[in-house]
């Protein structure tokens, strides 16, 4: 009889906000990868991303497995609360979650950053995590443990994995928004856990370094009546050799799908750095 482990790491269901594109897209199809029947993507993304982001998750799921996507903004209530809905309509729990919707916000020294558009990177990275942690844990504190787990295991209700950022650890000029609200992040992430792991439920966080996702792309653009863009090429070539390489985004999805496995079973309030070493790099290079 071989000890060897063959049976799927993540058979139960996804829940991915910002899970059209990007790094959520990765996650998703990690997910998929690993054997989850189910994987759920909420976006705020229009229809024919949303389709796209559906056809390439579907690619990797079992015979049986079924991908779904919801528009939907993670700053609404309703919006979240409709989409557990689905979730419970369509596969009857929820088993893995991973808040990823997020904005880079402004990029400008803080005396000349607007109060409206700083206040909406809040609103997105720190009050949209809020409410998607709140909304999934309330489904998954009804359920019972995920079938499947090893024997002597803990039972595990569900896994949650909250998007932070090396911005979560360290700050930079000019982004006083962004840093503030993954700083949040991280701080939400390990009172929730703190919360949550007495009922069969971890909560954790990752923090990538730097990959160029789509959120990116207008700061590395000059603006109307600007002569430079915020984040210039050389700048990203910088922060790369100080992370030593870039970096993939099937490397993010695979230790977000990873940490939601119940072999991670004592991981709990975590923020793991995915970052090739670079928030433990003094050096620029």
């Amino acid at each position: 009889m071989s000890h060897y482990r063959s049976a799927p790491i993540l058979p139960g269901v996804a829940f991915i906000t910002g899970g059209a594109r990007g790094l959520g897209l990765a996650i998703a199809q990690s997910f998929a990868k690993e054997g989850a029947r189910g994987v759920v993507l909420f976006d705020i993304q229009p229809s024919d991303t949303m389709a796209a982001a559906r056809a390439s998750v579907e690619q990797f799921l079992i015979p049986s497995g079924k991908c779904v996507t919801i528009h939907g903004d993670v700053t609404q209530e309703s919006a979240l609360e409709g989409a557990m809905e689905t979730v419970l309509r369509e596969f009857g729990r929820l088993d893995y979650a991973a808040n990823f919707a997020g904005v880079v916000g402004p990029l400008g020294v803080t005396w000349e950053t607007g109060v409206e558009e700083w206040k909406r990177v809040i609103e997105v990275n720190t009050v949209g995590v809020w409410l998607s942690m709140r909304a999934e844990l309330r489904v998954m504190l009804k359920q019972e443990g995920i079938a499947g787990v090893e024997t002597g295991r803990v039972e595990q209700r569900g896994a949650i994995v909250n998007c932070a950022s090396v911005n979560s650890i360290q700050g930079g000029a000019g982004t006083t928004g962004y840093t503030a609200s993954k700083h949040a992040v991280l701080g939400m992430t390990k009172s929730a856990a703190l919360e949550a792991r007495g009922e069969g439920v971890r909560v954790n966080c990752v923090s990538p370094g730097f990959l160029l996702t789509k959120l990116l792309e207008p700061a590395m653009k000059v603006a109307e009546g600007e002569t430079t863009a915020k984040l210039t090429g050389d700048a990203w070539e910088m922060y790369e050799r100080r992370q030593g390489r870039k970096a993939s985004f099937e490397e993010v999805g695979d230790v977000v799908a990873l940490l939601c496995s119940p072999r991670m079973s004592l991981v709990v309030g975590a923020n793991l750095s995915i970052d090739n070493g670079f928030t433990i790099n003094e050096n620029p290079t």
